[in-house]
C-alpha cells in the first residue's frame, strides 16, 4: 500500500493537494499510539522504500516542496504551540461552538492545513509516540538532494517574517504595566525586549538583502540569542519575585506566553542560521509540538486544565511556605503542637455545645444557616488567634509542602532523595497524629466537664432525644457519616485553597497596607497601624479560609434541607465533642456496643476527613507545578524500611542529640 500511495504521488508530484499525504500518513498510523512494533514496521518499511528506490524519494519531495511553494507558513511558526490571548471564556466557548460546528479549512494557510492533515489532532498521541530518531530519519530523506531557489527562500522570508513577529510580541509584552510593576528596573535601564526587537528587525532586514543578493553575508545571530538569554532571565527575576510578592493569574499567562514565544525564536534562527545538520531533529521535535497543540487548542479538558494549573500554582505556592509550621521533626515542635492542638480542642468544645444551643432557635432554614455559619467561623477564626490548629486543617498546608519537596527532587535523580523524602513523610503523619490526640484528646474531656457541669446546676446541656440523634450521625451503619464526612473532607481542602488565593493576594494586591492606609483608621497612631499590616500580611489568607470554611460547614445542612438531598457534615473533633454531651445526657448509661460503634464511628470520620482533604490537595498541588513523580512504590518501601529500624518515629520524634 505505501509503494502505491509514492508511485501515486510521484506520477504527479505537483498536485498542490494535501489528500495523497493524508493517505500515507493514514497508512503509517498504528492501531494504538502505544503499538511500537507497528510504529518500528510501518516507518521501517517507509523509510527502506525511500532509499531503496530514488526516484519514489524525488517525486515525494517534490510533492511536499508545491504544498509548501504556495502556502503562507507564518502562522504555523507564531501561533501553533504557543498561548493565544483568549481567556478562559472566550476559549471555552469558541470549543462549544467547534464540536457543534467544526471549522472550515483554508489550505492557503499551512497551519490549518496542517490542522487538517492530522484531523484536528486526534493523530497528536501516535505522533508523539514515534521516536524522534524515527521522524528525523524521514525527514532527512526529505532534506537530502536538491531543491527549488523558489521554495527555500519563500519558506526563509516566512520564517524571517515570523521571527520578526514573535520580536515583536515579545517586546509588547514584556512591557506591559503589569510586569514593569514588578521589575521597575526595566524603566531605569534599556529593555531588553525592545532591545531584542530592534536587533531582530535589524537581522531580518540584513537576511532578506543576502536572499535578494544585495549583500554577501548577513550580521551574526549570536547577539540576538544573548538579548534573547537576558529576556529569560528577566522572566525568571520575575518569578523569583513572586513567590514573595504575589502573582496574578494574568501575570502567570503572561511569563508562559513569553517564554514560549522566546523558544520558538530560538528555534527559527536554528533553521535560519545553525546547522544544517540539525534540522531533520528539530523538525521531528517541532511536529510533535505542532501536533499536540494542536489537538489542545480543540479540547476543552486540556483548556480546563491548563487554567486550572495557572490557578492552582498561584494559590498553593504560599501554601507550600506555611506548610511546614504544620510538620515538626523535633521533641519540642512536637509537643508545641499538642499544646496548639489542645487549645483548639477547648474551643471547639464550646462551638459544638453552642451548635446544640443553637438548634433550639425557632428560625427559619436560612437563619439556622446564619447562626451556624457564624458560630463555625468566628470559632475557627478564634482558634487560629489564639495559635491553635485544627488537625484536619493541616493536610490542605502539608500536602503542599510535600509536594514542593516532591518538585525539587524529581528533576534531579529522585532516586537518591528518597530517603529524605520517606523522612518527611513521616514527620507528616506524627504531626499530624499528635494533632488529632490534642484536638480530641482534649474536646473530649472538656466537653465531659461542660456537661457534667450543666447537670450539677440542675439542668441537662442536651435532652434524650437530641443525644439519640447526636448518637445515630456518628454510627458509619445506620447514617451516611461516611459520606458526610468526606463533604467535610472536600470544605477542608477547599478552605486551604482559599487560604492560598487570600494568602497571594494580600501581597501581590497589598491588601494589608490598603487597609491600614484607609482614612477610617487614621485615628490609630502609626505603630499600631504598622503592627495591623505585619499582622494581615501573615494572617489574611488563613482568616480567609477559617471564615469560609465556617460557612461551607454551617449552610451544608440547610443546603441539602433546600435542595431534599441528604447533604451535611462530621468533623472529628465536633463528633467527639457530639459523643461526650450524648453521655452526659443519658448520664453514662449507654451500652458497650453503642460506645463501640459511635468510637469506630469517630474514628472513621478522622480518617475520610483527613484522607479526602490531603489527597485533593497533593494531587492540585503535584498538578499545579507539574510534577509527575513515579516513585511512589519505592517511595513506601522506603518508609517501611525506615520504620523497621525505628518503629516509634511514626508516633514519637526521635531525640536530636546535639553536637558540642
Amino acid at each position: 500500500m505505501l509503494t502505491e500511495i509514492l508511485e501515486e504521488i510521484t506520477r504527479n508530484p505537483e498536485v498542490g493537494v494535501f489528500r495523497p499525504l493524508g493517505r500515507l500518513l493514514k497508512q503509517l498510523r498504528p492501531s494504538s499510539p502505544d503499538n511500537l512494533d507497528d510504529i518500528n514496521k510501518s516507518f521501517g518499511a517507509l523509510l527502506e522504500l525511500l532509499s531503496r528506490r530514488p526516484e519514489l524519494r524525488a517525486g515525494l519531495q517534490r510533492y511536499i516542496d508545491t504544498l509548501l511553494a504556495g502556502r503562507r507558513q507564518i502562522n504555523l511558526y507564531t501561533d501553533t504551540g504557543i498561548l493565544s490571548s483568549e481567556g478562559l471564556s472566550a476559549g471555552f466557548w469558541r470549543r462549544i461552538g467547534e464540536h457543534i460546528l467544526p471549522p472550515v479549512s483554508d489550505d492557503k494557510y499551512l497551519d490549518e492545513a496542517f490542522a487538517r492533515l492530522i484531523r484536528r489532532g486526534r493523530d497528536a498521541d501516535w505522533i508523539e509516540a514515534v521516536p524522534d530518531e524515527l521522524w528525523a530519519s524521514v525527514f532527512e530523506m526529505l532534506l537530502s538532494g536538491s531543491h527549488p531557489k523558489t521554495v527555500l527562500r519563500h519558506t526563509r522570508l516566512e520564517q524571517l517574517d515570523a521571527l520578526r513577529v514573535l520580536a515583536h510580541r515579545v517586546c509588547a509584552m514584556g512591557l506591559e504595566p503589569e510586569l514593569v510593576r514588578k521589575y521597575p528596573a526595566v524603566e531605569s535601564f534599556e529593555s531588553p525586549f525592545m532591545a531584542l526587537s530592534n536587533e531582530t528587525e535589524r537581522f531580518v532586514r540584513h537576511q532578506r538583502e543576502l536572499l535578494q543578493e544585495l549583500r554577501e553575508d548577513g550580521i551574526d545571530h549570536r547577539q540576538m540569542q544573548v538579548l534573547m538569554d537576558q529576556c529569560l532571565e528577566l522572566t525568571r527575576k520575575v518569578k523569583r519575585l513572586t513567590e514573595q510578592n504575589g502573582v496574578s493569574i494574568s501575570l502567570t499567562y503572561l511569563i508562559v506566553r513569553m517564554k514560549q514565544a522566546l523558544a520558538r525564536m530560538e528555534l527559527l534562527l536554528d533553521f535560519i542560521a545553525g546547522d544544517t545538520a540539525s534540522h531533520p531533529l528539530l523538525l521531528a521535535k517541532f511536529v510533535k509540538q505542532m501536533s499536540r497543540s494542536e489537538a489542545d487548542s480543540h479540547s476543552l479538558r486540556a483548556l480546563l486544565s491548563r487554567n486550572t494549573e495557572l490557578l492552582a500554582r498561584n494559590v498553593t505556592e504560599h501554601a507550600s511556605e506555611t506548610g511546614d509550621h504544620y510538620v515538626t521533626s523535633t521533641r519540642a515542635g512536637f509537643f508545641d503542637m499538642w499544646r496548639s492542638a489542645g487549645r483548639a480542642g477547648v474551643i471547639v468544645a464550646f462551638m459544638a455545645l453552642l451548635k446544640i444551643f443553637s438548634t433550639r432557635l425557632a428560625l427559619a432554614p436560612l437563619g439556622q444557616a446564619f447562626i451556624y455559619s457564624l458560630n463555625y467561623s468566628f470559632g475557627f477564626m478564634l482558634i487560629h488567634v489564639l495559635h491553635g490548629t485544627i488537625a484536619t486543617k493541616q493536610p490542605a498546608m502539608t500536602a503542599s509542602h510535600l509536594a514542593s519537596s516532591v518538585e525539587q527532587i524529581s528533576t534531579h535523580r529522585p532516586e537518591k532523595h528518597l530517603g529524605d523524602l520517606a523522612k518527611l513523610c513521616i514527620d507528616v503523619f506524627r504531626s499530624q497524629f499528635i494533632a488529632i490526640i490534642g484536638n480530641v484528646g482534649v474536646a473530649f474531656p472538656i466537653a465531659l466537664a461542660v456537661g457534667m457541669m450543666w447537670q450539677w446546676f440542675g439542668d441537662f446541656p442536651i435532652s434524650p432525644a437530641k443525644a439519640d440523634h447526636l448518637l445515630h450521625d456518628l454510627s458509619p451503619i445506620d447514617s451516611l457519616a461516611i459520606f458526610h464526612a468526606a463533604i467535610a473532607g472536600f470544605f477542608l481542602f477547599l478552605s486551604g485553597i482559599i487560604s492560598g488565593y487570600y494568602d497571594n493576594k494580600a501581597v501581590y494586591s497589598r491588601i494589608p497596607e490598603r487597609i491600614t492606609a484607609h482614612r477610617a483608621l487614621r485615628w490609630m497612631s502609626r505603630q499600631r497601624r504598622e503592627r495591623i499590616t505585619k499582622y494581615l500580611h501573615h494572617n489574611l489568607g488563613a482568616l480567609a479560609g477559617n471564615f469560609y470554611f465556617g460557612i461551607m460547614l454551617g449552610s451544608m445542612g440547610t443546603v441539602g434541607f433546600l435542595f431534599g438531598l441528604p447533604l451535611d457534615i462530621r468533623h472529628i473533633a465536633f463528633s467527639t465533642a457530639n459523643f461526650a454531651y450524648a453521655l452526659v445526657a443519658f448520664d453514662f448509661a449507654l451500652s458497650w456496643q453503642v460506645i463501640v460503634v459511635s468510637s469506630v464511628g469517630i474514628a472513621i470520620i478522622g480518617l475520610v476527613n483527613l484522607g479526602v482533604s490531603f489527597s485533593l490537595a497533593l494531587m492540585l498541588a503535584l498538578k499545579s507545578r507539574g510534577v509527575k513523580f513515579r516513585l511512589w512504590w519505592p517511595l513506601l518501601k522506603e518508609i517501611l524500611q525506615q520504620l523497621k529500624q525505628r518503629p516509634m518515629t511514626l508516633l514519637w520524634p526521635v531525640k536530636v542529640v546535639e553536637n558540642n
